[in-house]
């Protein structure tokens, strides 16, 4: 699945994860990775538009959760592009198929499993899509503590700070663009916990659920009318009202 969302914004990944491609005159930023099965998606996506790996100058992680990390490091390796990845993440880069020391989630999958068993439909998918084969990244670089900070990037993102998915969870505003990509921070669709609209995402996954709804407020007051989520389809009625959504949805 590839889709042009807004003006030099492309989608890709699959109903389950998305993962974005941001064009800026001859320069791609790469946001979050996909799982591995996404490579090709994205050489495919590269050649449509006429570009090749060695045009995406960069690669940024909003958070260190293996489905966003599928790609990371064959991407970095072969593009030759720098990665970014918020410190307090960054131990997750190396064993991406464990959780991090000090950012295990903060409930238990089979909670939600034993619930709604369809949802080990998520797992299988996530699985089949070559998650368990995700390479660990070999080099990063740190993203700025803190929020508000203008990324000398394609698409000069603004950096905002939203921990509780993870503790070093981020989002990018594209004031241009009147965008805002949000990771897992805020997702339209939540597989384990079986529902969709915005809302954050369910504590099997979530490393501290009463920071991730604190971490809502930072995204509440931004400029945008999209909001491009880690999971589930993009949202057109702007971050306030996906902010609004979220936090009447609650914790799953």
């Amino acid at each position: 699945m590839t889709s042009l969302v807004v003006p030099g914004v492309h989608r890709l990944g699959d109903d389950t994860v998305s993962f974005y491609l941001i064009e800026d005159d001859q320069e791609l930023l790469l946001v979050d990775a996909g799982l591995p099965r996404h490579f090709s998606q994205l050489t495919q996506l590269l050649e449509r538009l006429g570009r090749s790996l060695p045009d995406i100058k960069a690669v940024l992680l909003t958070h260190g959760h293996v489905d966003h990390l599928g790609i990371a490091e064959r991407v970095r390796r072969q593009s030759g592009a720098p990665l970014w990845v918020h410190p307090a993440d960054a131990a997750a880069l190396k064993r991406p198929t464990r959780p991090a020391p000090g950012a295990e989630p903060e409930g238990s999958m089979g909670r939600y499993l034993l619930r709604r068993p369809a949802a080990a439909g998520l797992a299988w998918h996530i699985m089949r899509s070559g998650a368990l084969s995700t390479s660990p990244v070999l080099s990063f670089e740190a993203l700025p503590s803190g929020s508000g900070q203008t990324l000398d990037l394609p698409g000069r993102p603004r950096l905002v700070a939203v921990p509780g998915h993870t503790p070093g969870s981020v989002a990018l505003h594209l004031p241009s663009r009147a965008v805002v990509l949000t990771g897992d921070a805020l997702v339209t669709s939540d597989g384990l916990a079986g529902r969709t609209g915005p809302s954050i995402v369910n504590a099997g996954f979530t490393h501290d659920t009463a920071q991730a709804l604190k971490s809502l407020e930072a995204l509440a007051g931004l400029d945008a009318e999209v909001v491009l989520p880690g999971h589930g389809e993009p949202f057109t009625a702007g971050v306030t009202e996906a902010v609004r959504l979220a936090r009447l949805a609650g914790p799953a």
